[in-house]
């Protein structure tokens, strides 16, 4: 079952198209990351989604509704977290929770109290004091204390030092066996261990969407040591991209890889006997390869 699904979903601003077809399916129980350089266009989708702002054209569903129609009892079911969200600064720690535990039916005060101890939040400090870290602390509670179907987070961890990002990830990871979560950030290393799917936005587009498996098993890092000194070959692969040739190494990225005696049989073709050795990539070093790949091909197209 998908709890998030958008049909053709479009966003324009005068002249400019933010989203551009927007096919995108989010199933229930996944923690899915949502992956882009600043302006791919997550934050905008994920405003869409939350009906902050409404589509040009297509449309979005959350919890099988029309995003355009949901209702105060649909967000009893959906955490939104925003590293730009607005707090009633006049409150306290506390009595902002106060204040939300009177809206939300399911709001565990038990959970409340475990995370705030966790994330060593002080209740008589007042929001308007708090640091970055902190609110995002508060925010990120208050997304999660009602026990959400839905948790959204955009850029939660941005700004953050080391020990806050961990606690934050800490209480993401104490929900996440019953909260579907949807989450772009940039700090790609610390939310890979959670990570079930991934998306990669680009300019507007939904490049592609599959299981974090898929898209580790098909990346890899290979190292080539040629026979003699090569050139690139018009016949490689374009699924081998940002290849690097000095003298007789050879390196470069296979987005496609289908094991070791694939990529020697396709090596031997293009270059004739060779050495290599194939090494898998992290989430963070993909998300690299794929936005330099699309810089470069923006920059062709430019140039």
């Amino acid at each position: 079952m998908m709890i998030v699904e958008t049909d053709e979903l479009c966003m324009r601003y005068g002249r400019v198209e933010t989203l551009k077809r927007i096919n995108l399916n989010v199933p229930e129980g996944s923690a899915f990351a949502l992956v882009g350089t600043n302006g791919a266009g997550k934050t905008t989708t994920m405003r869409l989604l939350m009906n902050i702002l409404q589509p040009t054209s297509g449309s979005a569903r959350v919890l099988g509704c029309d995003t355009r129609n949901l209702k105060p009892s649909h967000f009893q079911k959906v955490g939104y977290v925003s590293e730009n969200q607005v707090l009633p600064e006049r409150l306290t720690i506390a009595q902002y929770f106060d204040y939300l535990r009177a809206l939300y039916p399911n709001w565990d005060r038990g959970l409340e109290n475990s995370l705030r101890k966790r994330m060593q939040l002080p209740a008589s400090r007042p929001l308007s004091k708090l640091s970055h870290g902190m609110r995002m602390k508060t925010v990120l509670i208050a997304g999660l204390a009602f026990r959400p179907k839905l948790l959204v987070l955009d850029e939660p961890l941005s700004g953050m030092d080391t020990l806050t990002r961990d606690e934050v990830i800490d209480g993401l990871l104490e929900q996440a066996d019953e909260t579907t979560i949807l989450i772009s950030s940039h700090e790609l290393a610390e939310i890979e261990n959670f990570t079930t799917d991934i998306a990669f936005m680009d300019d507007g587009n939904l490049i592609f969407q599959e299981s974090i498996e898929t898209t580790r098993d098909r990346y890899r890092e290979v190292h080539v040591t040629l026979s003699a000194q090569k050139t690139w070959p018009v016949a490689a692969p374009e699924y081998w991209i940002g290849h690097r040739i000095q003298g007789h190494t050879l390196q470069f990225i296979d987005s496609n890889y289908q094991g070791h005696e694939s990529l020697i049989s396709q090596l031997n073709a293009c270059f004739g006997a060779v050495q290599c050795r194939e090494v898998p990539m992290s989430l963070r070093e993909i998300s690299k390869v794929l936005i330099r790949e699309s810089r470069d091909k923006k920059q062709g197209v430019m140039a």
